[in-house]
C-alpha cells in the first residue's frame, strides 16, 4: 500500500517562471530519492497537489509544504491508502489552466501530458475526478472530497 494524499493551497507570493521551474526541478530530485510521486496544478491563483509515495516520506513532505510560507489556505482534501499509483513513475508532473481568456502564468512551464493523459485514464477515481475539475475551474468542496474526513488520520 501507498499513501496518497491531495491538498489544496492559494498562492501568497509572485512566482516567476524561474522559480516555478526551480521548485519542480528540486521536488522531482527530492522525490526521486525517496520514492514519492505526484503532480502540482495551478489554476487562477490556487494549487492542488497529489503525492503518492511511502506513508512517512508522503507526510513529512506535507508537513514541510503545510509549513511554508510561500502559500496560504492549505487544505488537506484527502489522505489515503492505496494499492497502486495513479500516477505511477511520474516524480513531479505539472499543468496549469488559466482562466477563460487568460494567458498562462507560466507560459514557459509545458503541461505533462503524459500525467494529463493517465488522470484522464483513470474514469472515477476520485482524486483523478478532482484534479481534472479543478484544472477546469470546478469548486474544491470546504470539507474536502467524499469520504475524506473518514481517510484522513492525524499527521
Amino acid at each position: 500500500m501507498i499513501r496518497q494524499l491531495l491538498y489544496r493551497s492559494g498562492q501568497l507570493c509572485e512566482f516567476t517562471g524561474s522559480d516555478m521551474a526551480g521548485l519542480l526541478r528540486r521536488a522531482r530530485d527530492f522525490n526521486a530519492g525517496r520514492g514519492i510521486g505526484g503532480m502540482l496544478l495551478f489554476h487562477d491563483g490556487l494549487f492542488m497537489q497529489v503525492l503518492e509515495g511511502p506513508a512517512a516520506a508522503v507526510d513529512a513532505l506535507y508537513a514541510r509544504i503545510a509549513a511554508d510560507v510561500r502559500h496560504c489556505e492549505v487544505r488537506l482534501l484527502v489522505r489515503t491508502e492505496r494499492a497502486a499509483a495513479l500516477l505511477p513513475g511520474v516524480p513531479m508532473a505539472w499543468a496549469e489552466t488559466p482562466p477563460d481568456g487568460d494567458a498562462p502564468v507560466f507560459p514557459r512551464l509545458e503541461n505533462d501530458r503524459r500525467a494529463l493523459d493517465l488522470l484522464a485514464r483513470a474514469g472515477g477515481d476520485r482524486i483523478a475526478t478532482a484534479m481534472r475539475g479543478f484544472l477546469q475551474g470546478a469548486a474544491v468542496p470546504e470539507g474536502g472530497l467524499g469520504c475524506a474526513r473518514v481517510a484522513e488520520r492525524v499527521l
